[in-house]
């Protein structure tokens, strides 16, 4: 095989420092060849951070800023997936070059493409469930994967109800799809032997988001967990990551093997924000009394996840063409607001923190005029950096970017208006919640210990960090990196190895300085951490019981 792509979703770099000693198969590939962070996406998030890395671009290019895309004048989102992605993958370019390629469980790869070797998507409808002939090409192979293996699953167990013994089963569960994805990887390389294999592995992001609170015992979250296996349930994840790293590098025997994930993962905060609440003590936002059923929306909502049988939930999504599922998105995210005396509105995602101004033309009772546009923002951002942590005092936001500051492209006009990069207090993110789902007006609260855990949909314990890793080893060929590695410079380094052109669009101007890759510390000197952040990690190592 030419090259192997291991992308470990949501593995940390900072984790992997700490547990190299653990993690032998990877912190040889480390040794041998180089790694380092690799930055995400602003905010780090998986379908805008997986789109990159496969197209070289960034979202303002390709397109794709969340898991849903606003209909055009209209207050409603639709779900979407990589029919919505406006450039080629580097998996395509590759495959027309003729390369034989193969791609398993990457999200933002639904619907199939059909490449040379194989396809098996990501998660890309909205509930993960077995895959069936709609999400493998060549669609026959999805027959001989379910009579030889049983079938691909996409994570089988409802991350939305959480139960007392749901850490358990969960834990077991991920264990056991790593184990899957090295039998249905070697079943793949004897059956479609492939130059370029793209393998993800979302367990390791999995277990952070929901295992962070036992790991972590500095997290104000942290709840001591009543099976001592648990509490290193997140290093476990990690061993068998990398455990199936060193299977996969005995499969593929590749000449050039390539770690990568989207983004890192740490811990989050007891703090909850509600920024349309902030947005009303402002006076930027005015919400409809009248609206009485608005916060049910989001309990239906919630209700159904948690107690729809799990892979019901996929036909319920499907009903009328998934218009329904639309629906009752886009009633949680725009209802219960006066939209005649609203200037600037959030979504109120808690994987992103952004806002949308109430634009004439755009919004349909929009009131900030194209003319008034700038002065508005500037009004809205003067507001968020003036918010204060009622424990601290210190800033809540960090900084505020106009979308035109961080994304460049024709697409750049279906990304929210500002976006906003929030402080991290004691080191963890601030949870975000939806103004509507609660009672009382407060845009601040702490979470009560019984929420602690929490759920898909609510905060979870474990939240993305904006560095990612990457891990390079065993080509031959000489490689360039630039000084900082983003994630969507990584297409074009793939194609560099294949020996193929770097199309246009994958081309960075403003970064002339490259340089060689020649050993593990070529990447080190960006990695260093601050007095600050040492200490951090130090007191991180005694609590965890590693100094």
């Amino acid at each position: 095989m030419k090259l192997l792509i291991l992308a470990l979703d949501g593995f940390d770099p900072h984790l992997f420092s700490l547990w190299r000693d653990h993690l032998p198969h990877l912190s040889r590939l480390a040794q041998n060849g180089a790694w380092g962070p690799a930055i995400s996406v602003t905010p780090p998030m998986t379908f805008p951070a997986w789109s990159s890395f496969l197209t070289g671009a960034n979202p303002g290019q390709h397109g794709i800023f969340d898991f849903t895309e606003r209909q055009p004048n209209r207050l409603a989102v639709r779900f979407l997936n990589a029919t919505r992605r406006r450039l080629p993958t580097f998996l395509r370019l590759a495959s027309e070059a003729g390369y034989k390629v193969g791609s398993v469980g990457l999200p933002t790869t639904y619907p199939p493409e059909r490449l040379s070797g194989y396809q098996i998507s990501g998660f890309d409808t909205p509930v993960p469930s077995k895959a069936d002939h709609s999400y493998v090409h060549p669609p026959e192979l999805a027959d001989k994967i379910d009579r030889e293996l049983g079938g691909y699953y996409f994570g089988d167990f409802n991350e939305s109800r959480i139960g007392i013994k749901w850490h358990g089963q969960t834990l077991e569960k991920l264990l056991n799809g790593m184990r899957s994805k090295v039998e249905l990887a070697r079943f793949l390389q004897r059956e479609i032997p492939v130059d370029l294999m793209l393998l993800h592995v979302g367990e390791t992001d999995t277990v952070g988001h929901h295992f962070w609170a036992f790991h972590d015992r500095h997290s104000p979250r942290f709840i001591q967990p009543s099976e001592s296996r648990l509490s290193t349930a997140v290093l476990n994840v990690y061993q068998a990551a990398d455990d199936l790293v060193g299977q996969m590098l005995e499969i593929a025997q590749p000449e050039a093997t390539m770690i990568i994930s989207d983004h890192g993962m740490g811990g989050t905060s007891d703090r909850v924000l509600y920024l349309n609440r902030y947005l009303e003590s402002c006076g930027l936002l005015r919400f409809d009394p009248s609206a009485v059923g608005s916060p049910w929306i989001g309990k239906l909502k919630t209700w159904g996840l948690r107690w729809t049988p799990y892979r019901l939930q996929q036909q319920v999504f499907k009903l009328a063409g998934g218009k329904l599922a639309s629906r009752i998105e886009s009633l949680q995210r725009f209802s219960g607001i006066n939209w005649s005396l609203t200037s600037a509105y959030s979504e109120e995602l808690n994987y992103f923190p952004a806002l949308w101004l109430n634009r004439v033309g755009r919004e349909p009772a929009g009131i900030v005029q194209p003319e008034n546009a700038a002065s508005t923002a500037n009004q809205v951002m003067a507001a968020l950096m003036d918010w204060r942590d009622p424990l601290t005092s210190e800033p809540v936001v960090r900084n505020i970017h106009r979308r035109e500051e961080i994304y460049q492209g024709s697409e750049v006009p279906f990304a929210p208006d500002l976006i906003l990069e929030l402080n991290q207090p004691d080191g963890y993110n601030y949870a975000l919640g939806r103004s509507l789902s609660r009672d009382g007006y407060s845009p601040w609260r702490r979470l009560r210990s019984d929420e602690y855990l929490g759920c898909k949909g609510a905060s979870m314990n474990g939240s993305h960090r904006k560095e990612g890793i990457f891990i390079m080893a065993g080509q031959n060929q000489p490689i360039f990196l630039p000084q900082d590695l983003y994630l969507s410079e990584v297409a074009p380094l793939v194609l560099q190895i294949l020996g193929l052109e770097v199309p246009d669009w994958m081309k960075k101007p403003g970064i002339p300085v490259y340089r060689k890759l020649k050993s593990s510390d070529n990447l080190m000197q960006q990695f260093q951490y601050d007095p600050a952040q040492e200490e951090r990690l130090r007191r991180r190592l005694t609590g965890l019981g590693y100094l």
